[in-house]
């Protein structure tokens, strides 16, 4: 796609979402596919390890095709990451080789446990985009403790791995992204914070192209609840731009709902574009601009709690444009593509 078609999409998708237009024209720009619900690890922060077992399974290559294949005409990127470890599907390279013949960006979040040498080669083999890791407190006992399951050492060398196979392959993507989360409960004594500085110093020199901190934060449905009266906003994004798919086929509106308490439909039964303004997204957005404490998901969630630019979420609209705009270059390193929490 591109960058003026995509760009007058946006306008679309923008005008129709200032109108509180309800039944739409424009199509989702933006997919999440949730190609594991499963889990290696049990991270004291995630939910993933209270999913019941009939929640937890692998979206077939078969299904993520049918999908895509409908979606690529409007579609401009796609996350391959929902509720679980990617790298648990071993379709996962199929799938990004198919979103790559489609001209369709993807990218995908880790916490890189599972990246053995022959799954980095075959990650790298596909070309994502972009590929972002979760490690948690950069030492190893303050990140074994919260990743459950996980070996800190294993973990960085399998990032450090793939960093030097890019380098021998000669290739500029993927994008390597580094995430930490700061815990509210966080306050390393300084010689701890000096090792987690020379750690990052250290995964910078060997290619990593971003290291992003990221504030802890609630799921939609588990945030206090007096959250209601820190909005700055009540008409969410995401019901006019993008599509949440889960590993089954069934739709939400939202990566926030990760209990997938608000189906919208079935994208193993039903086209998208019957889903996208069938009478469960229609109820939805006309909810959210007139009823929203109808919604329990949606009425503390702490998205809507963040700061505006223009009547839009200002900690994504920067991040949002560069995805779309910039890509996954040196521009983007210096410019920094990372969440902003602020």
């Amino acid at each position: 796609m591109n960058l003026a078609l995509k760009a007058w999409r946006m306008a679309r998708i923008a005008r129709e979402y200032r109108a509180g237009r309800v039944r739409l024209d424009s199509r989702p720009i933006r997919l999440w596919f949730d190609t594991s619900s499963a889990c290696n690890l049990r991270c004291v922060m995630c939910p993933n390890k209270d999913l019941p077992p009939a929640e937890k399974g692998l979206m077939s290559l078969d299904l993520f095709r049918r999908v895509l294949d409908q979606a690529h005409p409007f579609v401009s990127d796609i996350y391959l990451h929902h509720r679980g470890e990617p790298l648990l599907n071993r379709r996962l390279p199929d799938m990004i080789r198919h979103a790559r013949a489609r001209g369709i960006r993807c990218r995908f979040h880790t916490n890189g446990a599972l990246l053995t040498e022959d799954r980095a080669r075959e990650i790298l083999a596909a070309s994502p985009e972009l590929v972002s890791f979760s490690i948690d407190g950069f030492e190893k006992d303050t990140y074994e403790r919260i990743r459950v399951g996980a070996d800190f050492d294993q973990t960085i060398a399998n990032v450090r791995r793939l960093l030097r196979l890019r380098r021998e392959a000669r290739q500029s993507l993927p994008y390597v992204v580094v995430e930490r989360i700061r815990f509210r409960s966080e306050n390393p004594a300084p010689e701890a914070r000096e090792r987690a500085e020379r750690l990052r110093r250290d995964l910078l020199r060997d290619g990593v192209n971003e290291i992003v901190e990221k504030e802890e934060y609630a799921w939609a449905g588990d945030a206090p609840p007096d959250a209601a009266a820190a909005r700055t906003f009540t008409q969410c994004t995401f019901p006019w731009y993008a599509m949440v798919i889960g590993w089954n086929g069934v739709v939400t509106p939202c990566p926030q709902d990760f209990w997938g308490r608000m189906p919208m439909g079935d994208a193993s039964r039903q086209p998208l574009a019957d889903i996208w303004n069938g009478p469960a997204y229609q109820d939805l957005r006309r909810r959210l601009l007139h009823d929203l404490d109808s919604l329990p998901l949606c009425r503390t969630c702490d998205r809507l709690c963040r700061k505006t630019v223009t009547g839009l979420p200002a900690q994504y609209l920067v991040p949002f444009l560069v995805d779309h705009f910039v890509g996954y270059n040196r521009l983007r390193t210096w410019l920094g593509g990372g969440e902003r929490n602020s």
